[in-house]
């Protein structure tokens, strides 16, 4: 069910001047409008008075009041103004009932005479009291859907998906239509992990560096909702080639006090998270606390066949085969802290914190066997490596945003700054034995990490009475990355732990990245909707590492121009057809810029590239949606185009062949043609179902020398989900979904799937709940195997991950909702008050 502590401001007026809705069933639907007889008359008299709240004695403004005959049969209808006063221009003389209603507070109805003669009828202040049963939870008949459409994509409705609770923002994203999530947490829109990933419309340098990783520590219970936006506008920033992800964090902004604890337990999982919103007249306060501990196991074992090619025959060489588990314990906390006060309608000034801190202990083993062509093991080759590595992240991130709004409905400046920092310290261990138990070689070493980023940025909106609207802006994004690794070996046992220059490094990096946009949206006669925009960006890039005691530096400046355009035609019935295109850019993350080598598995040593250029991405889509009552549908073309696709890629050193090295390039072409189409259905008011898939072939060329490969294939995506509410306040609800193997310049993997069945039920008034989630409870695992091809080897490896989990949750709301109209709220949700980016 939808509660109206979750529905916008504007939303919440419009509820209350639906008169069907406030006074059913006083005033039922049908009678909105007064019969001809008593709207026609010309002659009576003016009936006027107020409605107050009976305890503070302050005025309900909106309230809605119906005038009604002897037999409650509806005559006529109005709402209070700001002041909470009403009045009926001409009321026949009579005797009438009236019946006053405003959501929150219990109906009044009470008798009314008019005498003839036409003289004004003043009547007492009518005095409402509060429905405590309301206040405490106020619930609009129907459900939300759990899947809404927006001009620029789609908005999945966490809040209201039951299977989420107890689990983390990865979980909650394994559901949303057009995104996929592989075993290792890595996200993928339409196929492209390329994507921007915002938190409350802004950026954060905790999803920066290592994704999965972060997305494990923002508790599932924070998340509102996801919006999957494949056609940003001009006002967005440019980066993230496939699109943006904008994760919306619970608030409210009903007047009040209202609060919620969620603890779970789990298998795999262990959480407890608070939430608490204030409003007072012009302040707000909003706050909260999660902690999670996550424990993830697996194993995997791979084949390295080495060959040799002479005349386009390939003869085997050796064997190498690896066998290793993993256990990996995370410990995270998740926190915010936002507050706004109105100055007045028109100034609003807004501040919000957030911090995470998380440590990650992994242990890890690799063992490595060595055998002939003819299957002989040959011992002397044999390794056992124990690895452990702790990691612990600490970030902080904070904005202050003003807001400047005008007469003018829909015209409103922005002007914020955002502060972002995020700070990891890993320590590494290895221990390496022979098939003696000799220990032939030890490993230590420390690498920190910090990312800091500044952002100031300006927004205008301006409505055009008959000619639309135009968005203007500026941002400046200064990023700073450093990364401070030394590393200490001992080749055999006893021997003293020395450094080794050739993986110890000092590597810092800025990205200064200045733009500035403009953006016209015009709509004609309701049915045509036209948007033409265009963002110039210029980066500058700096870098300097230090390896073998040899310097290097970078700077890399350039500059680009990325339009954009939007055209939909709007049809009767609810239906829309939509056509967009524009040129996004992906920039290397510090992960594929940073030359610190990886060498816990001694055949394929990995690495990033500081040398690696921005990628730029033509996009293309035509979408169709049809809203019919209790069904929705959205179905998409697209095609999306790059020409100097960043991609990971494996080549052999030519001194050792046993040795392959991973890292990153601009290799070449990567065009993807796809559709999508997403269908849900609501029935009995009590239920809904919906279904999504996502259809792409990928074309990759590489042209980059020795490396030119050619791959394409068809990939794609399905998923699905259903719930139905019973009574005494029982709701089960069911999601899966399903990838199909995938495919790259050099390997291809098998599919994986995911599905989850949640059961809750509600009670002291809905107040407190009890949920059990159970994800993947047919297997214990989920087994994908990857075969990678080179020049002298292919490697097979299947890697299983250990994903059945069960979560029970309980949660309990409290707190006080006071139905207050904001009026500042209201005008900012208004035209123009929409989504930054």
């Amino acid at each position: 069910m939808v509660y109206l502590k979750q529905l916008s401001p504007r939303s919440f007026l419009g509820l209350l001047l639906l008169p069907a809705l406030a006074l059913a069933p006083a005033f039922p639907a049908q009678a909105v409008t007064a019969p001809a007889a008593v709207t026609a008359q010309t002659s009576g008299s003016p009936l006027s008075g107020s409605v107050l709240d009976a305890t503070t004695r302050k005025p309900v403004d909106f309230a809605t009041v119906a005038l009604q005959d002897k037999t409650g049969k509806p005559l006529n209808g109005t709402s209070c103004d700001e002041a909470g006063r009403f009045t009926f221009p001409r009321v026949a003389p009579g005797e009438y009932n009236l019946a006053v209603s405003f959501l929150g507070y219990k109906t009044k109805v009470y008798p009314v005479t008019v005498q003839p003669g036409g003289a004004a009828v003043q009547l007492a202040p009518v005095l409402l009291e509060s429905d405590s049963k309301a206040l405490e939870e106020v619930v609009i008949t129907g459900e939300k859907d759990l899947i809404q459409e927006t001009d620029d994509g789609l908005v999945y409705n966490a809040e209201n998906d039951i299977t989420n609770i107890g689990g983390t923002a990865a979980d909650v994203l394994k559901k949303v239509p057009s995104l996929a999530v592989d075993m290792d947490g890595n996200v993928e829109m339409r196929g492209s992990t390329k994507i921007k990933i915002l938190i409350n419309g802004k950026p954060s340098t905790m999803l920066a560096d290592n994704l999965a990783d972060a997305l494990q520590q923002i508790p599932a219970d924070m998340i509102k909702s996801v919006e999957v936006i494949t056609s940003p506008s001009a006002k967005y920033e440019a980066e993230g080639t496939a699109g943006v992800v904008n994760i919306i964090t619970k608030q409210s902004a009903i007047e009040g006090m209202t609060g919620q604890v969620t603890a779970t337990a789990g298998n795999r999982s262990n959480n407890l998270n608070t939430h608490l919103n204030v409003r007072r007249k012009k302040f707000g306060l909003r706050a909260s606390v999660g902690g999670n501990f996550n424990d993830r196991v697996g194993d995997s074992e791979s084949d390295q066949v080495y060959f040799r090619e002479e005349n386009l025959i390939q003869t085997p060489t050796k064997l190498i085969q690896q066998s290793s588990t993993f256990e990996n314990n995370g410990r995270s906390i998740f926190s915010q802290l936002g507050g706004d006060y109105d100055f007045n309608e028109s100034n609003n000034l807004s501040v919000n914190v957030r911090l995470n801190r998380s440590r990650n202990l992994g242990d890890r083993s690799l063992t490595t066997r060595q055998f002939t062509p003819s299957g002989e093991e040959q011992t002397g080759n044999f390794r056992f490596r124990d690895i452990d590595n702790l990691s612990q992240n600490h970030g902080f991130e904070t904005n202050l945003h003003y807001l400047r709004r005008f007469k003018r409905k829909g015209q409103q400046l922005n002007l914020i700054a955002m502060f972002n920092t995020q700070r990891q310290e890993s320590d590494y261990g290895l221990v390496e034995t022979n098939f003696a138990e000799t220990v032939t070689r030890l490993e230590q070493s420390t690498n920190r990490n910090q990312n800091r980023e500044l952002n100031l940025q300006v927004d205008y909106e301006h409505p055009f009475a008959r000619l639309g609207r135009l968005e203007v802006g500026a941002r400046a994004v200064l990023r700073h990355s450093a990364s401070d690794y030394d590393f200490l070996i001992a080749r055999e046992a006893g021997a003293p732990l020395v450094e080794d220059p050739g993986r110890s490094n000092l590597f810092t990096y800025d990205q200064d990245v200045y733009s500035s946009y403009l953006s016209y949206t015009l709509r004609v006669k309701k049915m045509y909707t036209f948007r033409l925009g265009g963002r110039y960006e210029y980066t500058q890039v700096t870098g300097d590492f230090a390896t073998n005691r040899v310097e290097t530096a970078l700077d890399k400046p350039f500059h680009n121009f990325m339009p954009n355009v939007m055209l939909m035609k709007s049809f009767k019935n609810s239906q829309r057809l939509r056509l967009s295109y524009s040129i996004r850019i992906q920039r290397p993350g510090i992960g594929q810029l940073n030359p610190y080598r990886n060498e816990s598995n001694q055949l394929n040593i990995r690495y990033g590239n500081p040398g690696l250029d921005a990628e730029l991405t033509h996009n293309t889509e035509l979408n169709y949606s049809w809203l019919l009552k209790a069904v929705s549908l959205n179905a998409s073309l697209y095609w999306r185009q790059t020409n100097n696709d960043i991609a990971q890629y494996q080549f052999p050193i030519r001194e050792n062949n046993d040795t392959l090295h991973t890292t990153y390039a601009n290799l070449g072409k990567n065009a993807t043609y796809g559709t999508s189409l997403s269908a849900s259905l609501r029935f009995n008011q009590k239920g809904q179902v919906g279904v999504n898939a996502n259809l792409f072939y990928n074309d990759l060329n590489s042209f980059s020398g020795r490396y030119a490969i050619r791959r394409a294939g068809f990939m794609y995506n399905l998923s699905g989900n259903a719930s139905y509410r019973f009574i005494n306040d029982f709701s089960v609800q069911t999601s899966g979904s399903f990838n199909s193997p995938r495919i790259s310049l050099q390997s291809r993997s098998t599919y994986n799937y995911s599905y989850s069945l949640g059961l809750r039920k509600e009670f002291w008034k809905r107040k407190g709940g009890v949920s059990l989630n159970v994800e993947n409870f047919l297997f214990s695992n989920n087994t994908i195997r990857t075969t990678v091809n080179n020049t002298n080897s292919s490697n097979f490896n299947r890697n299983n991950q250990y994903n059945r989990i069960v979560r029970l949750s309980f949660n309990y709301r409290f707190g006080k909702m006071e139905f207050k109209r904001n009026k500042a709220l209201e005008k900012l949700s208004g035209e123009g008050g929409g989504r930054k980016g």
